[in-house]
Formats: structure tokens, C-alpha cells, sequence
């Protein structure tokens, strides 16, 4: 549990690294990890920095700041309950102090940033389904099983990403959750193939290009001359476990046919369930957050980033996301069917 400092200890533990020599850059960022993010600002640190290089190591409150000593808590909890998606800036404009003492004094009243999350459909009639096939999977809780899963997913990477929305909230508090909005932008998309043993193969589609049942087709087998390169005895001897959304183009007779042609089970998976497959609750999540904040100018840009993004995860990133299945069925059960956090 992070431990609570009040500002004069907090300047005390300036005044130390001061003497230590460190930078404010430095100092900031080992009281954030020692104390939790939002502790201390750079801004902050260096403008105590420099009241230190002028000889002054006096504790006192900051006299010339403009800033007022004391917030009330009762009005910073009114005003973030009011608008939890308001930002520090604009409570530290409205109370006019300091930006650093609004996340301290945040984190004080017990609150915390968190996304919001986007949830693709508002379930209703299939949170029975859910349960019972979620219920049904859990018995295959082994690892020889987990071990013959192929996911696979097709994702939009958008050419300006933009940031999600947070709010603040009480520590236990769930993020709320509201439908997925439809965005018209210029894009591009990947489908990606992975099993708990790592990436198997993924394909964007060209400019203008739509993802058809010959294509898909395509891919299918292009993944798997690649899978028998990887991992021969699977695809040989146990059969591999395709575990995909089961959107119109993936459940077609054709992709059915080609399916059993090359020996694949298909594991049961029902509309609108993000949080029951590993590439969305997973390998698109840490994707997702990966092009955060990141623009490109054409479709190469946006491969580049997937490939340096694929580049920066050992196999143990995809051992995880699918070990993670079980706890997510056991949750779906525990929840009825509903979704989870």
C-alpha cells in the first residue's frame, strides 16, 4: 500500500536529493516510483531546486508562489464527482493552485485516473449463452489444451490515435462502460494469427482492399504453411483450436469447409465477447496502448509501428494472454454472463 506524505515531508525528501546532487528529472521520478505516481511534479521539484541553489533550504510554505497553502477536500471531491472527466489543469485553474496539489490532494480523498472502457454491444438475451459456454470451457483447464489454441482477429489501425478518455474515481470503483462509437477515418487493416508459443503470421490488406471469404480463405492457408514450419507436431498429431470472433465472414460454409479440410477444431465463442478472447483483451489492449498518441502519414508508417510493436514482446507475452483464458471464463461465470473489469 503506497504511504501518504504530507508536503513537508515531501520537501524534506527534495531538500535530501538536492544535497545527494541529483536533478529534479531524477528526483521525481524516484519519489513517484517510492511513493506512487503524482507525488511530486518536476516542475515542482525544480522550483524548489532553485530556492536550494540560492542558499535558501528553508522548509517554509512557497510565500512567493501565488498559490494558496491549504485546499479544502470537500470542494475537490464536489467538483470531481461532478464531472469525473474533468482534467487536474482544469480543477487547478478553478481552485487556482498548484497542478501538483490537486493530484496530491486526489490521492489524498482516495482518487484515481482510469480509462473508460469501450464495450462493443449492451448485452441483454445472451448473458445465458455466456454463462453456459464459459461454463463449459473452464473444464478445459490444462495446459496441453491451451497449448493447441490459435487465435486469430482482424484490427482497424487507425492513422491518427487518439486518446481515450478518463475519469477519476474511487479506488474500487469500475470505469464506467459505454458503447464503442463508429469512426470515419483513413485506416488500415491487419489480421493477426498467434498461439501461446508467439506470432504465427499476420497480413494488412492493400489500399482499398476488403477483407472477402477468398481472402480470408487465403490467409488461412498462408498461416498455415506457417504453422507447420513452427510447430509441426501440432498441426500433425493433436490438431490445432482456432479461437475467433464469429463474425458473418469467419462462420461462412466456405471458411467451415476450408477449416476441416485442414484439420482445425473451432472453440465456441459468442457475439459481442471482447473479454472472452485473448486478441482483444490481450494482444490488441497492449497494441492499443502501444499507438497511443501516434499519427502516420501513409499505410507503411502504420505497418512499421505493428512490426516494431511485435518486435518488443518475447514469447512469454503470448503464453500470458492466453493463460489468461481460464480466469476470464471463470469470471464471465461469476458475473452471469455479463461482462467484467
Amino acid at each position: 500500500m503506497e504511504m501518504m506524505l504530507d508536503k513537508k515531508q515531501i520537501w524534506a525528501i527534495f531538500l535530501f536529493e538536492f544535497k545527494m546532487g541529483h536533478k529534479a528529472v531524477e528526483t521525481t521520478r524516484n519519489i513517484n516510483n517510492a511513493f506512487g505516481p503524482g507525488t511530486a511534479n518536476e516542475r515542482t521539484v525544480q522550483w524548489w531546486f532553485k530556492k536550494f541553489c540560492k542558499g535558501d533550504e528553508s522548509l517554509e510554505d512557497e510565500e512567493n508562489s501565488g498559490w494558496p497553502s491549504e485546499v479544502d477536500n470537500d470542494q475537490l471531491r464536489a467538483i470531481i464527482e461532478a464531472d469525473p472527466l474533468t482534467t487536474t489543469r482544469e480543477v487547478a485553474k478553478e481552485l487556482n493552485i498548484n497542478h501538483s496539489m490537486v493530484i496530491w490532494h486526489l490521492k489524498q480523498i482516495g482518487k484515481v485516473k482510469k480509462l473508460d472502457k469501450w464495450v462493443p454491444h449492451e448485452l441483454s438475451e445472451n448473458l445465458k449463452n455466456h454463462f453456459e459456454v464459459s461454463s463449459s470451457l473452464i473444464l478445459h483447464n490444462n495446459k496441453p489444451f491451451r497449448n493447441r489454441i490459435v487465435m486469430c482477429d482482424e484490427k482497424w489501425i487507425l492513422y491518427d490515435n487518439w486518446w481515450w478518455p478518463a475519469q477519476w474515481l474511487d479506488w474500487e470503483e469500475a470505469p464506467k462502460h459505454f458503447p464503442k462509437p463508429n469512426l470515419h477515418q483513413k485506416k488500415v487493416m491487419v489480421t493477426v494469427w498467434w498461439s501461446a508459443a508467439g506470432l504465427i503470421h499476420y497480413s494488412f490488406l492493400n489500399p482499398g482492399e476488403t477483407i472477402t471469404s477468398e481472402k480470408y480463405a487465403q490467409q488461412i492457408d498462408e498461416m498455415h504453411q506457417k504453422l507447420q514450419h513452427l510447430q509441426l507436431a501440432l498441426v500433425n498429431r493433436k490438431g490445432p483450436i482456432l479461437l475467433h470472433d464469429n463474425s458473418q465472414l469467419h462462420v461462412a460454409q466456405p471458411m467451415l469447409q476450408k477449416l476441416n479440410e485442414l484439420g482445425y477444431e473451432v472453440l465456441p465463442h459468442l457475439p459481442y465477447s471482447p473479454d472472452l478472447l485473448p486478441t482483444d483483451y490481450h494482444f490488441f489492449k497492449h497494441l492499443n496502448n502501444f499507438l497511443q498518441g501516434k499519427c502516420f502519414h501513409n499505410q507503411q508508417d502504420a505497418e512499421n509501428a505493428f512490426q516494431e510493436f511485435v518486435k518488443s514482446w518475447s514469447t512469454d507475452f503470448y503464453a500470458t494472454g492466453i493463460n489468461k483464458l481460464i480466469s476470464h471464463w471463470q469470471k464471465c461465470v461469476d458475473c452471469n454472463g455479463s461482462y467484467f473489469d
